[in-house]
């Protein structure tokens, strides 16, 4: 029997990358028209296409196309292929976008066409996650094909392999082996060719994937007349036109044989865990906050309407996308869905909650607030929330709001500036108190007014980082200096003048495209003034410093704790350079830590080789290997934190990082061109415009023993929703 040469037809579409997503939607349309026209004139033709986006379109708005691509799929002339919603990237997703990404285009194309295909593709995806594996078998696929990173970026034991992800999970894979994905106007005949060669030289069969690309096009009649005339003269192989799901039962006999890689498959374009940050930091908002909305519409019937919201939120981890490699104005139309995401949330969480206290015991009090917790990780948390203390200002005396639970029980809380800056005695208040015993679901509290003494924990203290000792309050939990903190002891890394915000050269393309560590040091942010308090009181004191380079300002704000573990960051960046990249450095305790970072799936260890990885929303640093001795400068009774963790860190989408031993360091910003590749000279005179330039605002959570991480990042990202002044009851 000869080997086969599988002649796999698609027309791979971006519907957003140099283009906006009208023009991607029109670009469908014309290549599935154009397919079906060619169907019909060339009968050994069968023409594959994935992503279920693409045929909503047609649906939606060309309601006659979709039923003659129906009718081709009942007469297996065109092929339901990977079945997903999109293709989108499959490292920067959370894992529950990734999921909805199957189960929405499974369902879709089991209700439209009775189909479900057996082989998942991702041709152009920069890198896939070792959780891939297990998420595709707990879906039935059987079968995974890839294209990058390619051999030369990392070396696999065989295109066709066995990849064993997180959990064990394994799942036979294969990554293009012929070209790429695609094939240009001119040649076809040395695809063929190669093909050819290739089925020969490995005696099995081989898939050879064809059609235009990457503005859809797909099979051209010249292409065809000159697979039918190469054919016919090339007697050593068996060419047939097939589809991802005939070649895998082709190469099934092979699978108990083939080698075994295991892990991501890692690296290629490096940039992209960072370009265009705005994206990436509202893709873990959005993802956060839909989540929580089917959690509290889990006793409604309002959880039917988040089908919409999903989609909204999973088309902006397209791989041109949510990696940053598309223009501004793609940038732009992204955030303006998320806009659209995030407030039809809101109004959703609204309808929800409005129910839901409706049936509950009412509550008479000058402000009821509710509030409801997804986070099943904790059950102790901070909350803060603004609020009116009245219809008018409380004019005369000075008035302090006391918080209650539902069973009248005060709940210390302390009052801070909210965001207006009003001089009507403090009429807006912002509220924050430590929550104790706060399960998932709905809780019901209420602030009363009470007139007293000035509050002895207002402070406006501008002595460089002060120990607070009013009486009354807690001493801050970051406290450098406190004794019973080992933490403390091994590392002075929370004194924010250790965390260095370093300004590094990055000449890269959008992509990132060859570079794989960004070392090269621009300078860094100086502080203009000694660290000052700016808020004091029985919950937290904040703390706020302001540092600059060039043309560039952040402001910190330092957020201590006194009875919960963790130090909060709230970091404001004015960012006004260009081929710039801004990392935070945060020294490690102690050389060669174990460094583990969470991943979609699971949790992966990293090297400490310096170069630049990509990692989910938290970090953990742990207690290094023996073969590495504790320093000789440390003082001799320290001890290591146990378990072994001896820093956890989580952020609101800093997706790129690079360790050397030593530090840490997290990738926030990259000012590359827009849309640039290495190949296009941006000395020419003209004037580009550069990405993430304004303002940004990010956070992170530094603690060393207690929460679990993945509750810490739920909670920063997606923290306790709080509505006053709506009714209970």
């Amino acid at each position: 029997m000869k080997n086969r040469v599988h002649l796999i037809c698609n027309a791979h579409l971006d519907p957003v990358w140099q283009w906006r997503w009208t023009e991607g939607c029109s670009e469908a349309i014309a290549t599935f028209r154009n397919a079906v026209e060619i169907i019909h004139e060339y009968p050994e033709l069968i023409f594959n296409h994935n992503e279920a986006i693409l045929y909503q379109w047609v649906k939606k708005y060309d309601t006659r196309l979709f039923n003659e691509i129906r009718d081709l799929v009942t007469k297996n002339r065109w092929f339901i292929a990977g079945g997903w919603f999109l293709q989108p990237d499959v490292n920067l997703p959370p894992y529950e976008n990734l999921v909805r990404h199957i189960r929405i285009g499974r369902e879709f194309f089991k209700g439209e066409f009775g189909v479900e295909p057996k082989v998942a593709y991702n041709f152009d995806s920069f890198g896939h996650t070792a959780g891939m594996p297990k998420l595709l078998c707990d879906f039935g696929y059987e079968f995974y094909v890839h294209q990058r990173p390619e051999q030369e970026f990392m070396p696999l034991p065989d295109s066709l392999y066995q990849w064993k992800g997180l959990h064990g999970a394994t799942i036979p894979a294969y990554r293009i082996e012929i070209g790429l994905y695609h094939s240009e106007r001119k040649n076809i005949t040395q695809r063929l060719t190669e093909a050819t060669d290739l089925a020969l030289k490995l005696n099995r069969d081989v898939a050879m994937f064809w059609g235009l690309g990457n503005h859809g096009g797909g099979a051209t009649r010249i292409d065809l007349d000159r697979i039918r005339e190469f054919t016919a003269g090339e007697q050593r192989v068996e060419f047939m036109h097939s589809t991802t799901d005939r070649f895998y039962e082709a190469i099934k006999p092979l699978i108990p044989d083939l080698p075994v890689y295991e892990g991501s498959l890692q690296r290629v374009f490096t940039g992209c865990y960072t370009s265009l940050s705005r994206i990436k930091r509202k893709a873990i908002e959005a993802s956060g906050a839909v989540i929580q909305a089917e959690r509290l519409a889990v006793e409604t019937d309002n959880y039917l309407s988040l089908h919409d919201i999903w989609q909204d939120i999973l088309f902006n981890d397209f791989h041109d996308i949510l990696p940053g490699s598309c223009t501004e104005p793609a940038e732009q139309d992204a955030l303006d869905l998320y806009g659209r995401a995030m407030e039809n949330i809101r109004r959703l969480n609204m309808q929800s909650i409005t129910s839901i206290n409706q049936s509950v015991a009412p509550i008479k009090a000058h402000i009821p607030v509710t509030v409801f917790n997804s986070n099943a990780g904790l059950t102790t948390m901070p909350v803060e929330f603004e609020c009116m203390s009245d219809y008018r200002p409380f004019w005369e005396g000075d008035w302090t709001l006391k918080l209650f639970d539902h069973g009248g029980n005060e709940i210390a809380c302390q009052e801070e500036q909210p965001d207006a800056r009003l001089p009507f005695h403090r009429w807006r208040r912002k509220i924050s108190f430590l929550a104790k015993d706060l399960t998932p679901g709905v809780h019901h509290y209420y602030l009363q007014p009470v007139e007293t003494s000035p509050n002895p924990f207002r402070s406006q203290s501008t002595s460089p980082n002060p120990l607070l000792k009013n009486e009354g309050a807690h001493e801050t939990s970051c406290s450098l200096e406190s004794p019973t903190s080992e933490f403390r002891i091994l590392n002075s890394n929370l004194n924010p003048h250790n965390l260095s915000f370093l300004v590094l050269l990055d000449g890269a393309d959008s992509w990132g495209t060859n570079a794989f560590s960004y070392r090269d040091l621009a300078g860094k942010f100086e502080p203009e003034h000694p660290e000052r308090i700016i808020e004091a009181g029985p919950i937290r004191n904040i703390y706020e410093s302001n540092l600059t380079f060039h043309h560039s300002k952040i402001t910190v704000q330092r957020i201590c704790y006194a009875d919960w573990p963790v130090t909060e960051y709230k970091i404001r960046i004015q960012w006004n350079e260009e081929q710039k990249r801004l990392k935070l450095a945060i020294p490690v305790p102690v050389e060669n830590a174990k460094l583990t970072a969470q991943i979609a799936g699971g949790s992966e260890n990293f090297p400490p080789d310096s170069q630049e990885h990509v990692h989910g929303t938290w970090l953990s640093l742990g207690v290094p290997d023996t073969r590495y001795p504790i320093p000789d400068t440390l003082p001799p009774d320290t001890r290591y934190p146990t378990p072994d963790t001896l820093l956890r860190l989580a952020h609101n989408g800093l997706r790129g990082f690079d360790y050397d031993g030593r530090e840490v360091r997290l990738s926030i910003l990259r000012s590359a061109a827009f849309c640039h590749e290495q190949g296009y000279n941006l000395d020419n005179g003209r004037a580009h415009k550069f990405m993430d330039m304004g303002i940004h605002e990010v956070r992170l959570a530094i603690w060393e023993q207690g929460p679990d991480p993945d509750a810490v990042s739920e909670w920063l990202n997606a923290p306790p929703l709080v509505w006053p002044h709506l009714p209970i009851g």
